[in-house]
Protein backbone atom coordinates (compact mmCIF):
# COMPACT_ATOMS: atom_id res chain seq x y z
CA UNK A 1 0.00 0.00 0.00
CA UNK A 2 1.58 3.15 -1.25
CA UNK A 3 0.20 6.43 -2.85
CA UNK A 4 -0.19 7.18 -6.21
CA UNK A 5 1.63 9.64 -8.48
CA UNK A 6 -1.72 10.90 -9.25
CA UNK A 7 -2.19 11.81 -5.59
CA UNK A 8 1.19 13.81 -5.70
CA UNK A 9 -0.06 15.49 -8.69
CA UNK A 10 -3.15 16.66 -7.14
CA UNK A 11 -1.17 17.48 -3.99
CA UNK A 12 1.34 19.48 -6.56
CA UNK A 13 -1.21 20.97 -7.89
CA UNK A 14 -3.32 22.39 -5.23
CA UNK A 15 0.61 23.39 -3.26
CA UNK A 16 0.90 25.67 -6.04
CA UNK A 17 -2.07 27.39 -6.31
CA UNK A 18 -1.81 27.83 -2.66
CA UNK A 19 1.44 29.58 -3.61
CA UNK A 20 0.01 31.55 -6.24
CA UNK A 21 -2.69 33.24 -3.70
CA UNK A 22 0.03 34.11 -1.18
CA UNK A 23 2.31 35.59 -4.04
CA UNK A 24 5.05 33.14 -3.73
CA UNK A 25 6.97 32.41 -6.61
CA UNK A 26 8.26 29.00 -5.21
CA UNK A 27 8.72 26.86 -1.91
CA UNK A 28 11.85 25.37 -0.60
CA UNK A 29 11.69 22.19 1.27
CA UNK A 30 13.91 20.53 3.50
CA UNK A 31 11.58 19.25 6.28
CA UNK A 32 11.57 14.99 4.96
CA UNK A 33 7.71 14.78 5.84
CA UNK A 34 7.11 17.76 4.04
CA UNK A 35 9.32 16.30 1.04
CA UNK A 36 7.62 12.63 1.51
CA UNK A 37 4.01 14.30 1.63
CA UNK A 38 4.65 16.47 -1.61
CA UNK A 39 7.05 14.68 -3.45
CA UNK A 40 6.64 10.94 -2.55
CA UNK A 41 10.54 10.57 -1.96
CA UNK A 42 11.32 8.16 1.22
CA UNK A 43 14.21 8.49 2.38
CA UNK A 44 16.75 8.29 5.94
CA UNK A 45 17.73 11.81 7.11
CA UNK A 46 21.47 12.41 7.52
CA UNK A 47 23.36 14.99 8.11
CA UNK A 48 23.37 15.35 3.97
CA UNK A 49 20.94 18.29 2.46
CA UNK A 50 17.92 16.78 0.66
CA UNK A 51 15.73 19.49 -0.31
CA UNK A 52 12.58 20.01 -2.67
CA UNK A 53 11.78 22.81 -5.01
CA UNK A 54 8.01 23.45 -5.60
CA UNK A 55 7.95 25.91 -8.27
CA UNK A 56 4.56 28.36 -8.85
CA UNK A 57 4.32 26.42 -11.88
CA UNK A 58 5.75 23.84 -13.61
CA UNK A 59 7.73 20.16 -12.14
CA UNK A 60 9.10 19.67 -8.84
CA UNK A 61 12.80 19.76 -8.51
CA UNK A 62 14.74 17.17 -5.98
CA UNK A 63 18.36 18.14 -4.45
CA UNK A 64 20.30 15.60 -3.58
CA UNK A 65 23.68 13.70 -2.96
CA UNK A 66 24.88 11.47 -4.85
CA UNK A 67 24.37 8.70 -2.71
CA UNK A 68 20.76 8.92 -3.32
CA UNK A 69 21.11 9.10 -6.89
CA UNK A 70 19.93 5.89 -7.82
CA UNK A 71 17.41 5.50 -4.77
CA UNK A 72 15.66 8.46 -6.31
CA UNK A 73 15.64 7.39 -9.57
CA UNK A 74 12.53 5.71 -9.02
CA UNK A 75 10.84 8.59 -8.13
CA UNK A 76 8.04 10.44 -10.50
CA UNK A 77 10.19 13.58 -10.01
CA UNK A 78 12.03 13.31 -12.85
CA UNK A 79 14.11 16.49 -12.35
CA UNK A 80 16.65 15.59 -10.00
CA UNK A 81 19.89 17.52 -9.26
CA UNK A 82 22.65 16.19 -7.34
CA UNK A 83 25.78 17.03 -5.79
CA UNK A 84 28.77 14.96 -4.13
CA UNK A 85 29.28 14.90 -0.63
CA UNK A 86 28.66 16.96 2.38
CA UNK A 87 30.08 19.13 3.40
CA UNK A 88 31.20 20.18 0.00
CA UNK A 89 32.72 22.57 -1.37
CA UNK A 90 30.33 23.85 -2.47
CA UNK A 91 28.10 23.93 0.97
CA UNK A 92 25.19 21.85 -0.40
CA UNK A 93 22.96 24.61 0.67
CA UNK A 94 24.53 27.92 -1.03
CA UNK A 95 24.85 25.10 -4.09
CA UNK A 96 20.92 25.05 -3.65
CA UNK A 97 20.28 28.77 -3.54
CA UNK A 98 23.03 29.65 -6.66
CA UNK A 99 21.62 26.67 -8.83
CA UNK A 100 18.18 29.02 -7.78
CA UNK A 101 20.15 31.73 -8.98
CA UNK A 102 20.95 30.67 -12.20
CA UNK A 103 17.06 29.87 -12.85
CA UNK A 104 16.20 33.60 -12.33
CA UNK A 105 15.13 32.94 -8.86
CA UNK A 106 17.24 35.65 -7.06
CA UNK A 107 14.77 38.93 -7.49
CA UNK A 108 11.39 35.93 -6.49
CA UNK A 109 9.58 35.66 -3.65
CA UNK A 110 10.60 32.76 -1.80
CA UNK A 111 8.37 30.37 0.53
CA UNK A 112 10.53 28.46 3.59
CA UNK A 113 9.78 26.62 6.40
CA UNK A 114 9.62 28.91 9.91
CA UNK A 115 11.75 25.78 11.33
CA UNK A 116 14.23 25.78 9.23
CA UNK A 117 18.15 26.47 10.90
CA UNK A 118 19.03 29.82 10.89
CA UNK A 119 22.45 28.62 9.18
CA UNK A 120 20.50 27.41 6.29
CA UNK A 121 18.55 30.32 6.02
CA UNK A 122 21.23 32.55 6.10
CA UNK A 123 22.96 30.60 3.48
CA UNK A 124 20.09 30.78 0.95
CA UNK A 125 19.81 34.62 1.67
CA UNK A 126 23.77 34.91 0.74
CA UNK A 127 23.61 32.93 -2.45
CA UNK A 128 19.87 34.98 -3.42
CA UNK A 129 20.99 38.64 -2.12
CA UNK A 130 17.86 40.32 -3.94
CA UNK A 131 15.07 37.51 -3.28
CA UNK A 132 12.87 38.14 -0.71
CA UNK A 133 11.57 35.32 1.81
CA UNK A 134 8.53 34.54 3.51
CA UNK A 135 7.71 31.69 6.59
CA UNK A 136 4.42 31.47 4.57
CA UNK A 137 5.33 29.04 2.49
CA UNK A 138 5.89 26.07 4.98
CA UNK A 139 3.03 27.00 6.82
CA UNK A 140 0.95 26.19 3.29
CA UNK A 141 2.03 22.72 3.52
CA UNK A 142 1.57 22.38 6.69
CA UNK A 143 -1.79 23.37 6.67
CA UNK A 144 -2.47 20.78 4.06
CA UNK A 145 -0.88 17.75 5.75
CA UNK A 146 -3.48 18.39 8.38
CA UNK A 147 -6.58 17.03 6.19
CA UNK A 148 -6.22 13.45 4.61
CA UNK A 149 -7.54 12.66 1.63
CA UNK A 150 -9.25 9.49 0.93
CA UNK A 151 -6.09 7.56 -0.45
CA UNK A 152 -4.09 9.02 3.25
CA UNK A 153 -6.93 7.53 5.15
CA UNK A 154 -7.12 4.26 3.72
CA UNK A 155 -3.61 3.90 4.34
CA UNK A 156 -4.06 5.19 8.00
CA UNK A 157 -6.81 2.97 8.47
CA UNK A 158 -4.88 -0.03 7.55
CA UNK A 159 -2.09 0.88 10.26
CA UNK A 160 -4.94 1.53 12.92
CA UNK A 161 -5.75 -2.39 12.08
CA UNK A 162 -2.26 -3.67 12.90
CA UNK A 163 -1.86 -1.17 15.96
CA UNK A 164 -4.37 -3.21 16.95
CA UNK A 165 -3.27 -6.59 16.29
CA UNK A 166 -0.04 -5.35 18.24
CA UNK A 167 -1.93 -4.54 21.38
CA UNK A 168 -3.24 -8.05 20.97
CA UNK A 169 -0.61 -9.59 20.53
CA UNK A 170 1.40 -8.22 23.87
CA UNK A 171 -2.00 -8.86 25.94
CA UNK A 172 -1.68 -12.85 24.57
CA UNK A 173 1.78 -13.08 25.17
CA UNK A 174 1.18 -11.78 28.82
CA UNK A 175 -1.77 -14.74 29.03
CA UNK A 176 0.04 -17.33 27.56
CA UNK A 177 4.08 -17.29 28.75
CA UNK A 178 3.03 -15.07 32.32
CA UNK A 179 5.01 -12.47 33.65
CA UNK A 180 7.56 -11.69 30.94
CA UNK A 181 10.02 -8.24 31.05
CA UNK A 182 9.08 -5.44 29.14
CA UNK A 183 11.67 -5.70 27.12
CA UNK A 184 10.16 -9.60 26.05
CA UNK A 185 6.46 -8.50 25.65
CA UNK A 186 8.14 -5.25 23.55
CA UNK A 187 10.23 -7.70 21.03
CA UNK A 188 7.45 -10.30 20.71
CA UNK A 189 4.86 -7.38 19.76
CA UNK A 190 7.53 -6.07 17.06
CA UNK A 191 8.07 -9.74 15.30
CA UNK A 192 4.38 -10.18 15.36
CA UNK A 193 3.19 -6.83 13.76
CA UNK A 194 6.13 -7.39 10.99
CA UNK A 195 5.14 -10.69 9.97
CA UNK A 196 1.71 -9.82 9.92
CA UNK A 197 2.32 -6.81 7.80
CA UNK A 198 4.46 -8.77 5.74
CA UNK A 199 1.94 -11.07 4.66
CA UNK A 200 -0.81 -8.99 3.71
CA UNK A 201 1.19 -5.75 2.46
CA UNK A 202 2.70 -6.04 -1.01
CA UNK A 203 5.20 -2.84 -0.46
CA UNK A 204 6.65 -1.55 3.23
CA UNK A 205 7.73 2.07 4.09
CA UNK A 206 10.16 2.03 6.10
CA UNK A 207 11.73 5.18 7.37
CA UNK A 208 13.24 4.24 10.58
CA UNK A 209 10.95 1.95 11.91
CA UNK A 210 7.45 0.29 10.58
CA UNK A 211 5.94 -0.29 14.46
CA UNK A 212 7.43 0.70 17.54
CA UNK A 213 5.38 0.50 21.26
CA UNK A 214 6.10 1.38 24.83
CA UNK A 215 5.38 -1.08 27.94
CA UNK A 216 5.95 -0.27 31.24
CA UNK A 217 4.24 -2.01 34.23
CA UNK A 218 3.43 -1.30 38.24
CA UNK A 219 4.92 1.67 39.46
CA UNK A 220 7.09 2.48 36.38
CA UNK A 221 3.86 2.84 34.37
CA UNK A 222 3.49 5.85 36.00
CA UNK A 223 6.35 7.07 33.29
CA UNK A 224 4.37 8.24 30.04
CA UNK A 225 7.09 7.75 27.48
CA UNK A 226 9.33 5.09 29.73
CA UNK A 227 10.88 2.82 27.64
CA UNK A 228 10.58 -0.72 27.58
CA UNK A 229 13.40 -2.56 30.41
CA UNK A 230 13.64 -5.81 31.72
CA UNK A 231 11.65 -5.15 34.68
CA UNK A 232 8.37 -7.79 35.49
CA UNK A 233 4.89 -7.49 35.64
CA UNK A 234 4.08 -8.52 39.35
CA UNK A 235 0.29 -9.94 40.22
CA UNK A 236 -1.86 -6.65 40.93
CA UNK A 237 0.03 -4.43 38.87
CA UNK A 238 -1.02 -2.24 35.91
CA UNK A 239 0.65 -3.02 32.65
CA UNK A 240 0.61 0.16 29.58
CA UNK A 241 0.48 -1.60 26.15
CA UNK A 242 1.33 1.47 23.85
CA UNK A 243 1.80 0.53 20.46
CA UNK A 244 2.03 2.23 16.72
CA UNK A 245 3.08 1.04 13.75
CA UNK A 246 3.07 2.81 9.60
CA UNK A 247 1.77 1.30 6.21
CA UNK A 248 2.80 3.66 3.23
CA UNK A 249 4.64 5.84 6.02
CA UNK A 250 1.02 7.11 7.68
CA UNK A 251 0.80 6.53 11.13
CA UNK A 252 -1.64 5.08 14.04
CA UNK A 253 -1.29 4.20 17.76
CA UNK A 254 -3.32 1.86 19.83
CA UNK A 255 -2.77 2.14 23.62
CA UNK A 256 -4.41 0.15 26.48
CA UNK A 257 -4.12 -0.40 30.33
CA UNK A 258 -4.39 -3.85 31.13
CA UNK A 259 -4.27 -5.27 34.85
CA UNK A 260 -2.62 -8.24 35.67
CA UNK A 261 -5.15 -10.41 37.84
CA UNK A 262 -8.28 -8.41 40.01
CA UNK A 263 -7.47 -4.82 39.46
CA UNK A 264 -7.68 -3.12 43.08
CA UNK A 265 -10.37 -0.42 44.23
CA UNK A 266 -8.14 2.59 43.17
CA UNK A 267 -6.72 0.83 39.61
CA UNK A 268 -10.69 0.57 38.09
CA UNK A 269 -11.34 4.01 39.82
CA UNK A 270 -8.95 5.76 37.75
CA UNK A 271 -9.31 3.26 35.02
CA UNK A 272 -12.89 4.06 34.33
CA UNK A 273 -12.12 8.08 35.41
CA UNK A 274 -10.16 7.75 31.89
CA UNK A 275 -12.12 6.11 29.95
CA UNK A 276 -14.85 8.50 30.87
CA UNK A 277 -12.33 11.92 29.84
CA UNK A 278 -11.24 9.97 26.75
CA UNK A 279 -14.85 9.32 25.55
CA UNK A 280 -15.46 13.00 26.69
CA UNK A 281 -12.69 14.29 24.29
CA UNK A 282 -13.78 12.11 21.35
CA UNK A 283 -17.33 13.81 21.73
CA UNK A 284 -15.87 16.84 21.18
CA UNK A 285 -14.34 15.78 17.70
CA UNK A 286 -16.88 17.64 14.83
CA UNK A 287 -16.01 19.70 12.45
CA UNK A 288 -15.55 23.85 13.50
CA UNK A 289 -14.84 23.07 17.31
CA UNK A 290 -11.85 24.22 18.31
CA UNK A 291 -8.62 21.84 19.33
CA UNK A 292 -8.58 23.15 22.70
CA UNK A 293 -11.97 22.86 23.44
CA UNK A 294 -11.59 19.17 23.08
CA UNK A 295 -8.58 19.07 25.09
CA UNK A 296 -10.56 21.35 28.25
CA UNK A 297 -13.68 19.21 28.02
CA UNK A 298 -11.70 16.18 27.89
CA UNK A 299 -8.93 16.98 30.54
CA UNK A 300 -12.22 18.53 33.03
CA UNK A 301 -13.27 15.15 33.66
CA UNK A 302 -9.81 14.24 34.93
CA UNK A 303 -9.73 17.48 37.16
CA UNK A 304 -13.42 17.37 38.19
CA UNK A 305 -12.25 13.95 39.74
CA UNK A 306 -9.89 15.86 41.56
CA UNK A 307 -7.31 14.15 39.89
CA UNK A 308 -5.03 17.32 38.74
CA UNK A 309 -2.01 16.59 39.93
CA UNK A 310 -1.57 13.32 38.05
CA UNK A 311 -2.63 14.99 35.22
CA UNK A 312 1.10 15.08 32.87
CA UNK A 313 -0.17 15.48 28.84
CA UNK A 314 -2.68 17.05 26.79
CA UNK A 315 -5.61 14.80 25.39
CA UNK A 316 -3.83 14.10 21.67
CA UNK A 317 -1.39 15.29 18.79
CA UNK A 318 -2.16 14.81 14.80
CA UNK A 319 -1.41 12.08 13.14
CA UNK A 320 -0.13 11.30 9.58
CA UNK A 321 3.32 11.16 8.05
CA UNK A 322 4.71 11.66 11.39
CA UNK A 323 3.53 10.13 14.66
CA UNK A 324 3.21 13.71 16.60
CA UNK A 325 2.22 16.19 13.93
CA UNK A 326 -0.36 19.40 13.59
CA UNK A 327 -3.16 19.59 15.17
CA UNK A 328 -2.53 19.72 18.76
CA UNK A 329 -5.41 18.68 21.23
CA UNK A 330 -3.77 21.23 23.15
CA UNK A 331 -5.32 24.28 25.54
CA UNK A 332 -2.78 26.18 22.75
CA UNK A 333 -4.17 25.10 19.87
CA UNK A 334 -7.32 27.01 18.46
CA UNK A 335 -7.49 25.33 15.18
CA UNK A 336 -10.93 24.83 14.17
CA UNK A 337 -11.11 20.80 13.20
CA UNK A 338 -12.25 19.78 10.15
CA UNK A 339 -13.65 16.67 8.54
CA UNK A 340 -10.92 14.54 7.08
CA UNK A 341 -7.86 15.39 10.03
CA UNK A 342 -6.64 12.11 11.99
CA UNK A 343 -5.83 12.56 15.74
CA UNK A 344 -4.90 10.44 18.83
CA UNK A 345 -7.39 10.30 21.56
CA UNK A 346 -5.22 9.60 24.57
CA UNK A 347 -5.76 11.19 28.34
CA UNK A 348 -3.59 9.27 31.40
CA UNK A 349 -3.33 9.30 34.63
CA UNK A 350 -0.09 8.81 36.71
CA UNK A 351 -0.07 7.89 40.16
CA UNK A 352 3.64 7.37 41.55
CA UNK A 353 4.08 4.31 43.30
CA UNK A 354 0.84 2.81 41.71
CA UNK A 355 1.06 3.00 38.15
CA UNK A 356 0.06 5.11 35.07
CA UNK A 357 -3.81 4.88 32.94
CA UNK A 358 -3.48 6.16 29.53
CA UNK A 359 -6.27 4.99 26.79
CA UNK A 360 -5.09 6.12 23.15
CA UNK A 361 -7.46 5.88 20.02
CA UNK A 362 -6.67 6.91 16.16
CA UNK A 363 -9.90 8.65 15.46
CA UNK A 364 -10.70 10.63 12.16
CA UNK A 365 -13.18 13.72 12.63
CA UNK A 366 -16.37 13.78 9.87
CA UNK A 367 -18.70 15.79 8.86
CA UNK A 368 -20.97 13.00 10.42
CA UNK A 369 -18.98 12.78 13.58
CA UNK A 370 -15.82 11.56 15.37
CA UNK A 371 -15.08 7.93 13.75
CA UNK A 372 -12.28 5.76 15.63
CA UNK A 373 -10.36 3.82 13.59
CA UNK A 374 -9.02 1.96 16.22
CA UNK A 375 -11.46 -0.46 17.90
CA UNK A 376 -9.57 -2.89 21.00
CA UNK A 377 -12.10 -2.70 23.46
CA UNK A 378 -11.85 -0.30 26.17
CA UNK A 379 -13.96 -1.58 29.07
CA UNK A 380 -11.95 -2.69 32.04
CA UNK A 381 -13.00 -6.61 32.38
CA UNK A 382 -11.38 -6.82 28.73
CA UNK A 383 -8.54 -5.42 30.41
CA UNK A 384 -7.72 -7.81 33.15
CA UNK A 385 -4.88 -10.53 32.10
CA UNK A 386 -5.72 -13.88 34.07
CA UNK A 387 -1.94 -15.72 34.56
CA UNK A 388 0.17 -18.01 36.14
CA UNK A 389 3.06 -16.21 38.10
CA UNK A 390 5.78 -17.03 36.52
CA UNK A 391 9.61 -16.85 37.47
CA UNK A 392 12.64 -17.07 35.66
CA UNK A 393 14.43 -20.00 35.74
CA UNK A 394 16.42 -21.24 38.61
CA UNK A 395 20.56 -21.33 37.94
CA UNK A 396 21.55 -24.71 37.17
CA UNK A 397 23.20 -26.29 39.94
CA UNK A 398 27.18 -27.00 39.02
CA UNK A 399 27.73 -31.03 38.96
CA UNK A 400 29.21 -32.59 41.48
CA UNK A 401 33.20 -32.81 41.23
CA UNK A 402 34.19 -36.96 41.54
CA UNK A 403 35.72 -37.66 44.43
CA UNK A 404 40.04 -37.92 43.77
CA UNK A 405 40.50 -41.92 44.07
CA UNK A 406 43.22 -42.45 47.32
CA UNK A 407 45.93 -44.77 46.84
CA UNK A 408 46.11 -47.53 49.00
CA UNK A 409 49.33 -48.04 50.43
Amino acid sequence: MRLTESFYRRKLTQCQAELDDANLDGLVLFNPAHIYYLIGFFHFPTERTIAAWIPRSGEPVLFLPKLEEDHAASSWVHSRHIYFEYLGPPHPVNWIGETLAKWGYNKSVIGYESGLGVRTLERLQASLPLARWSSEGGVIVSRMRQVKDDEEIALIRKASEFSDKMVEAGAQAVRKRGLLSEIEINQIVMQSVVRQMMSSLNEIVDVGSVAGGLVCAGPRAAYPHGLPSLARPRMGDCLILSFGCSVGGYHAESERTFFIGEPSKAHRTYYDTVRRAQEAGIDVLWPSNECRTANKVCLDVLRDAGYSLYIKHRMGHGLGLEGHEPPWLEDGDPTPLRAGMVVSAEPGLYVPGLGGYRISDTVLVTRDGPVSLTRYPRDIESMILEVKESRPPAAKKPAAKPRAKTERR
